[in-house]
């Protein structure tokens, strides 16, 4: 669990008691009740980014923190609300996958730049993870801004880096998805599109039947079918002979 002073006396340091460490936070809460909301927020993230994901690889820009594992990008997100503004921050903590491979064959009109807010294979939101679940991030100046900062610390260790740690191949996250049971369209377009990505023609082909079985609505069935178009685009297509039949 991740604070923002340690409230543990220091052996190595004489004369330590409560009031002096108290006496030491008190710079650091004023620089916080200093800030708005909007820099509450960034400073939520790059702490949990120095605390929890930099020893283990992950790069910060702006908004992201990422680690490139070469096959897959795991990624942390900070998502804002266009509703929050610099007295109270809105926003949301996504811990997604991406992969340059996967991106080309399914959405070759979007060139992949790496991680963006846009296509991804997995997205989860952080505070789903909390204990109990957050669905939507706040900060204002009467938040318990130490409270939220562990609860987000918390599933990051116990639940997001764990998470990941198990998808870190195009394989091992296929082998996860089949795993699942939710009968979701999106789950099967993802295992239909790895599938087709490791040559697995039959599996692939199978779970995009299911994807479009699935699917909720006429739209999502033409965005399903437009992706489908996508992912065998460079199959051989059959040839209709002289007599009437498909030939390749």
């Amino acid at each position: 669990m991740a604070l923002l002073w340690n409230p543990t006396p220091n052996p190595s340091v004489k004369g330590t008691s409560c009031g002096n460490r108290e006496a030491a936070s008190r710079p650091l809460r004023r620089t916080l009740n200093s800030m708005d909301a909007l820099a509450l927020r960034n400073h939520l993230f790059s702490t949990l980014h120095v605390a929890m994901l930099k020893t283990s690889g992950y790069k910060k820009k702006g908004r992201w923190a990422v680690r490139d594992l070469g096959e897959l990008v795991h990624a942390f997100f900070l998502r804002s609300s266009r509703f929050g503004n610099e007295a109270e921050a809105i926003f949301w903590i996504d811990v997604q996958i991406f992969s340059a491979d996967w991106h080309r064959l399914v959405f070759p009109e979007r060139p992949y730049k790496g991680p963006a807010e846009g296509p991804s294979l997995i997205s989860h939101e952080l505070g789903r993870w909390c204990s109990p679940p957050l669905g939507i991030l706040e900060l204002s100046a009467s938040s318990d801004f130490d409270a939220l900062l562990a609860s987000l610390s918390k599933a990051v260790i116990e639940q997001a880096l764990p998470f990941l740690e198990d998808r870190t191949t195009h394989q091992a996250l296929l082998t996860k998805l089949l795993e699942e049971s939710e009968p979701d369209s999106g789950r099967y377009l993802t295992i239909a599109s790895l599938s087709r990505l490791l040559g697995i023609e039959s599996q692939a082909r199978e779970h995009m039947n299911l994807a479009k079985h699935h699917a909720v609505h006429d739209n999502e069935r033409r965005f399903l079918e437009f992706r489908e178009r996508n992912i065998w685009r460079d199959a051989v297509q059959p040839v209709a002979a002289a007599d009437g039949s498909a030939v390749r």
